[in-house]
C-alpha cells in the first residue's frame, strides 16, 4: 500500500472514530433517557456509508476540506431532514443560544429571531427596540439577500453570520413582505433585552410586557408585579386589573412558561406534553401559593406570539382566567430539547432537538394553528370618524355654562392601541361588577 493511501485509511480510520464517538455521545444520552429505544437502533450500523463517503471525499476531491468542517457538514445533514426547529450547533452558534436565554443581557447585532422554512429565511419577531425592530422589519418578512448575497444559495450558518457584525457596522437586507419587495439598511449596536417590564398606566391597573422566556423571567416576573402591588398600596388602592402583553414574544424556556402561568392559576393542568408513539412526556399544573388573583387579566398576543408564550395564553384562556385580545398567535405547537455535544474541540456543540408536541389545559394542539383570541383587535385604531371636528354647544363662545360643572377633560389616549383597549376593558370588567353584572 502506497504511503497516499496508508495516510487516507489512517485519516479515514481516525475520522471515522472521530464521528462515530461524536454521534455516540448524542445517542448514548437518548437512549440513557428513553428505555423504551433499547436494542432497536444501533448507532454504528449506517456509518459503513459514512466511511465511504468521506474516503472518497479524502482521496479524490479537488481541494482540501477540513476535519471540523466534513463533521459539522455531516451532523446538519442528519437535521436538514428533521422539522425547522431542530438543527445541529456548531461551538459559536450554541454560544448565542445559551446567552439569548440567559435572561437580561446585552446583545450586539441587529436583533431578529429566524427560522428557516419551505419559503425561506423568516423573520419570527424582530426583538422589541432592537435596530431592526427601529427600522422596521417585521415578523413573518422572508429575507431574500443579505447584503446582496442571495439566501436560497446559503445555508443557515453562513446567513446568520452575514447578518451578525461589530456594533456600529451595516447590513442590508432585501425582505419579501405580502409580495412586496423591502429593502432595509440597518446599523448594528450592542442593545440590552429586558425578558420582563412593568409599570401603572393608571391607579390600580397594571402593564406587564414580557419579552422573552429566559432563564430569569420568572422570578422578574414576581418582582414586577410585587412593585406594582406597592405602587397602588401606596396610593391607597389595589390592583384591580392587569394587562399581560406577549406580542412579538417569540417563546424560550418552556420551564419559564409554564411558572409564568402558574403566578395566576391556583390548581388545574397547565400543560402536557406528548412525545414519540404517543406515549405523554410530562404534565404540569398549577400550586395554590404564590398565585396572584383576585384580578381581572388581558393577554395581549398577535401573529408573533409563539411556543411558550402560546402555552401560557392557551392555559389561562382555558382556565377562563384571563381574555386573550389580540391577533392570531404564530401556533408553534412543538417542544425542543437543547443537548450539548462533548467532542467539537474546546467548547461543546449543540443539538437542538423537536421531542414533543403540547397541548393545552383543554387538549388543544397548537401546532400549525396557534391561540384563537377572545376578542380580535387591530394593531392600528379604526379610521378616524371626525367626531372631534363636530362642533359641540361648549365650543361656542359666551355659552351657558352647566349649573352642574363642567364637564372633565377625559384621559389621554394610550399611543397603543391594543394597550387602550385591553384597559378600556378592564375598566368597564369593573363597572360591571360594582353594579352586580
Amino acid at each position: 500500500m502506497s504511503d497516499k493511501r496508508l495516510k487516507a485509511t489512517r485519516w479515514l480510520t481516525l475520522s471515522v472514530c472521530a464521528f462515530a464517538a461524536f454521534l455516540g455521545t448524542f445517542v448514548a444520552g437518548l437512549v440513557a433517557s428513553q428505555p423504551l429505544w433499547a436494542g432497536r437502533f444501533d448507532p454504528y450500523r449506517k456509518l459503513g456509508i459514512f466511511a465511504k463517503v468521506l474516503s472518497y471525499i479524502e482521496s479524490t476531491y479537488v481541494e482540501n476540506v477540513s476535519e471540523a468542517e466534513l463533521m459539522y457538514g455531516a451532523a446538519r445533514g442528519l437535521t436538514d431532514v428533521l422539522d425547522p426547529h431542530s438543527r445541529f450547533m456548531d461551538p459559536e452558534e450554541y454560544e448565542r443560544l445559551k446567552q439569548e436565554t440567559e435572561g437580561d443581557s446585552e446583545i450586539e447585532g441587529i436583533g431578529i429571531d429566524l427560522e428557516k422554512r419551505k419559503t425561506g429565511l423568516v423573520v419570527v419577531s424582530p426583538i422589541e427596540g432592537s435596530p431592526a425592530f427601529e427600522a422596521g422589519v417585521s415578523p413573518g418578512d422572508i429575507i431574500r439577500k443579505i447584503d446582496g448575497a442571495e439566501t436560497a444559495a446559503l445555508d443557515w450558518n453562513d446567513a446568520v453570520s452575514r447578518i451578525q457584525g461589530p456594533p456600529g457596522s451595516e447590513v442590508e437586507l432585501v425582505v419579501e413582505r405580502m409580495g412586496r419587495s423591502l429593502t432595509f439598511r440597518i446599523k448594528r449596536a450592542k442593545f440590552e433585552v429586558k425578558s420582563v417590564e412593568g409599570r401603572l398606566l393608571e391607579d390600580g391597573y397594571g402593564y406587564v410586557k414580557i419579552r422573552i422566556f429566559a432563564a430569569n423571567t420568572d422570578p422578574k416576573l414576581e418582582e414586577t408585579l410585587q412593585a406594582l402591588d406597592r405602587q397602588t398600596k401606596a396610593n391607597k388602592s389595589r390592583l384591580r386589573g392587569l394587562i399581560l402583553d406577549m406580542r412579538r414574544n417569540p417563546g424560550g424556556l418552556l420551564d419559564q412558561g409554564v411558572k409564568v402561568a402558574d403566578r395566576f392559576l391556583s390548581e388545574g393542568l397547565i400543560v402536557r406534553t406528548v412525545g414519540k408513539a404517543g406515549r405523554e412526556m410530562d404534565r404540569q399544573v398549577a400550586h395554590k401559593r404564590g398565585t396572584w388573583s383576585g384580578f381581572p387579566m388581558v393577554v395581549l398576543v398577535d401573529g408573533a406570539t409563539a411556543s411558550a408564550a402560546e402555552i401560557v395564553a392557551g392555559a389561562l384562556q382555558d382556565h377562563r382566567r384571563a381574555v386573550i385580545m389580540g391577533a392570531q398567535t404564530f401556533g408553534k405547537g412543538s417542544v425542543q430539547t437543547v443537548f450539548s455535544l462533548d467532542g467539537c474541540g474546546p467548547r461543546p456543540c449543540g443539538l437542538k432537538l423537536t421531542v414533543s408536541r403540547y397541548y393545552t389545559p383543554n387538549g388543544r394542539s397548537i401546532q400549525s394553528q396557534g391561540i384563537t383570541p377572545n376578542i380580535h383587535v387591530a394593531t392600528m385604531p379604526p379610521a378616524e370618524t371626525g367626531d372631534e371636528e363636530i362642533m359641540r354647544e361648549r365650543d361656542y363662545e359666551r355659552h351657558l355654562r352647566n349649573e352642574q360643572g363642567e364637564v372633565a377633560t377625559p384621559p389621554q389616549r394610550l399611543a397603543d392601541y391594543p394597550v387602550q383597549v385591553a384597559l378600556d376593558y378592564l375598566k368597564g370588567f369593573e363597572i360591571l361588577s360594582r353594579q352586580g353584572g
